[in-house]
């Protein structure tokens, strides 16, 4: 009995040990490939529109002349001030890159102030002439060609040039004092500059950029029976940073 038990616990074993080996040889299966979710690229296509709110530096040559355009004094002017208004424009992506048109609109707190001294000269009492030059409103409408990054578009632009603003002062010759105006339209400007925009959630993005604006001579205006202010070239530069909405 004894002999027989032995050998029952024998076969067990070895049967145990056999399912063992063979679970040992069985493959083991390989983990499901899950490839990582992949964020669809953002798409720049489509119509927005926004605020912006910046500075402005400008300048402009301002010459004292004779009726017949002799120049007697001249100053170099520099018109700073507050910018702030709204821009429209429309994107369109083609691969990496972004072609867009914009117009803007800005009000300008942009002004000067300057003056030309004549002292007297015989029979002729000293002349003083004291003005102020400032730019109130001016715009854009620009091409723009960008470089999307996914949510970064970096980009360059240029185009039109617009604006209108205020030229006034009074000449004061001996105790006689009159004054003297101007409403000059700047109507044949030009502008380039850079920037970058960044859309920081589906449908809202940021933006920083820099213009060059040229907008051409400014006017002649009538101070005295004999004497003019010319205006020449008023040019401005301008750095703002804007908020988009895209439609």
């Amino acid at each position: 009995m004894r002999r027989f038990s032995l050998a029952l616990l024998a076969a067990a074993s070895t049967l145990v040990l056999a399912q063992i080996a063979s679970a040992a040889d069985m493959s083991v299966k390989a983990p499901v490939y899950r490839p990582p979710v992949v964020m669809p690229l953002y798409n720049w296509t489509g119509f927005y529109a926004g605020l912006n709110l910046g500075g402005s530096w400008g300048s402009q040559d301002n010459s004292l002349t004779t009726l017949s355009g002799v120049s007697l004094l001249s100053n170099s002017d520099h018109l700073n001030g507050l910018i702030g208004g709204g821009q429209i424009g429309f994107n369109y992506q083609v691969n990496q890159w972004v072609f867009g048109l914009e117009a803007d609109f800005q009000g300008s707190a942009q002004k000067t102030d300057g003056n030309f001294s004549i002292p007297a000269v015989g029979a002729l009492p000293s002349t003083s002439i004291a003005y102020t030059n400032k730019l109130d409103w001016f715009g854009t409408v620009r091409g723009r060609i960008g470089y999307a990054i996914d949510r970064w578009l970096p980009y360059v632009t240029g185009g039109w040039a617009y604006g209108h603003g205020q030229f006034s002062g009074t000449t004061t010759a001996g105790s006689t004092a009159t004054s003297f105006s101007a409403n000059p339209d700047y109507t044949a400007g030009w502008t380039v500059g850079a920037g970058v925009e960044w859309a920081f959630v589906n449908n809202w993005s940021a933006k920083i950029e820099y213009l060059y604006i040229d907008f051409g001579n400014g006017p002649t205006v009538p101070v005295s029976a004999t004497q003019n202010i010319v205006s020449g070239k008023m040019t401005d530069n301008i750095v703002r940073a804007g908020v988009n909405y895209k439609f």
